[in-house]
């Protein structure tokens, strides 16, 4: 297969644009805690739905479990968080090309850091790459040591380069602030780098890199 769509629980504000057509996105859906109860209110029922569901009371779980054949509740005191779960479920199941991992960037800093540092969970190490987290304002996307082309999302003009760990020979472009032969032996970001085109071309040697498009908040705009 090749994408799945997995919506995080959140405000209907960190969703981008494209969820007011959540209908015409390709591929199944999983839902994570409140993210199914979005779904399922804009007429798509996700393949699975799982979390704790604490942001939902009892008769909207039970409006879940009436629409939503794999429907797994968890207690809060649990190991793993709700998108996690979800990541893992959507894996076994689907085993994609590519999760399309709908909010998770903005809102509540634990939950971005958490989803930040997947890479290097033992369980997600094997398919890190295939992620992609989507939000109004921002997403994130982790690459493998090699050659790559980010296009530009419409609306977000700024790019960073995080290195999660050591990273060696990086090497930017067609970015707006290039760098060549860049190594470090400790996490280092390149913040409000930004795009001076369509795309911007990458490589480096070794390491784990994410790469975050963002677009200004709306306040920062009317200033």
């Amino acid at each position: 297969m090749k994408r799945v769509n997995v919506l995080l629980g959140g405000p209907k504000s960190e969703y981008p644009e494209e969820m007011n057509s959540i209908k015409a996105i390709p591929g199944p859906w999983v839902g994570a805690d409140r993210g199914s109860l979005y779904l399922v209110k804009n007429g798509v029922i996700p393949e699975i739905a799982m979390g704790d569901f604490d942001s939902i009371n009892k008769k909207e779980q039970k409006f879940l479990r009436d629409n939503i054949s794999n429907f797994y509740k968890f207690p809060p005191e649990k190991n793993d968080t709700d998108s996690e779960l979800c990541l893992l479920a959507a894996r076994q199941k689907f085993n994609a090309q590519e999760y399309i991992i709908y909010g998770g960037t903005g809102g509540r800093i634990d939950h971005f850091l958490v989803n930040l540092f997947l890479p290097f969970d033992r369980r997600f190490f094997d398919f890190y790459d295939k992620l992609y987290f989507k939000s109004a304002n921002n997403t994130i996307r982790f690459f493998k040591p090699g050659s790559y082309t980010v296009y530009h999302e419409h609306g977000m003009k700024y790019i960073g380069f995080i290195n999660l760990g050591p990273v060696t020979r990086l090497n930017l472009v067609n970015a707006k602030y290039k760098l060549k032969d860049f190594s470090a032996d400790h996490p280092v970001s390149w913040a409000s780098n930004e795009f001076i085109g369509d795309s911007i071309d990458f490589n480096f040697g070794s390491g784990v890199i994410a790469v975050i498009q963002s677009a200004d908040a709306k306040q920062n705009k009317k200033d």
